[in-house]
Order: structure tokens, then sequence, then C-alpha cells
């Protein structure tokens, strides 16, 4: 039997409105063919949660909205979106596919403060395997979830 893969996924409408003010939704930098196959994952230095560097980003497995689909970053290598109305819908953390390495990132979110954590979550905005925890950014900036896969 598989062990389950634990991964921090972006979710919920504040972080889309943190990523829109920004513009990082729309960052050029996310259709990096490198970063969609993942041999990158650090989108810019502005993509962060806290202040111990970028942000890193599993690019293959991020979700984009492109058009009314729901498509996976790896799917998106490639493919030509010149026209295409796009922008990213969930970011996925890179983690090494272990609880103790997402727990990891989400410690130093912790460590950081003014965070609200709910360890019993109600539902499952990203619609993929099982929300274990959300954490969430005081301020209304972004929200972040613990997946096992």
């Amino acid at each position: 039997m598989r062990s389950p893969v634990y991964s921090p996924s972006s979710v919920a409408g504040r972080a889309r409105t943190w990523r829109r003010r920004y513009s990082l939704d729309r960052d050029a930098g996310w259709l990096d063919p490198m970063l969609l196959r993942g041999e990158r994952s650090v989108l810019n230095d502005h993509l962060t949660i806290v202040d111990d560097g970028p942000l890193p980003v599993d690019g293959p497995n991020t979700l984009f909205e492109v058009g009314d689909e729901r498509v996976a970053g790896r799917e998106l290598a490639g493919r030509d979106l010149n026209g295409v109305e796009w922008r990213v819908e969930r970011i996925r953390v890179a983690t090494d596919g272990t609880r103790e390495d997402a727990l990891r990132i989400t410690t130093e979110i912790e460590d950081a403060g003014d965070i609200y954590v709910d360890k019993e979550p109600d539902d499952n905005p990203i619609g993929i395997g099982e929300i274990v925890t959300v954490w969430e950014d005081e301020h209304g900036q972004w929200d972040l979830a613990l997946v096992r896969l």
C-alpha cells in the first residue's frame, strides 16, 4: 500500500485576492516550461509567506484556470496560451511528499504569528485529497491547507 502524500496547497478566496492584488496569479513566470515541468521551484523572490526566502512551488501540480478549465501546470508545458485567459487558481507548495516536510513549512508560518489554525476543517475547497488542517492569515492575505493525497 502506498503511503499518503502530504502537500500544503494554497486554498480559498482570500488567497486569490492577495495573488490578484499583486498580479502574481498572471505573472508570466508561471508559464516558464522549467517551472511547469518541475525543473525549477522558485517563481520569483516576491512570492513568499514568511521572510525566510521565496516560497518553493510545485509547478507541475499547481492548478490553473485556463478559460473555464481547471488545469494542472504539467499540462500547460508547451501549450500555446496566446490570446487565452489564464491565471493561477491554487499554488501547490513544493515538499518531499512527507507529512513532516509539509509541516516544516507550516511550522514556519505558525511561528510568524497572527495565524488562525483549523485542525478539523469542515469542507474541501480544493476538491482533491483530504484537507487535514487549514492555516489562515488573520490579515486576510492568504489561506494554506495541508492536503493528504
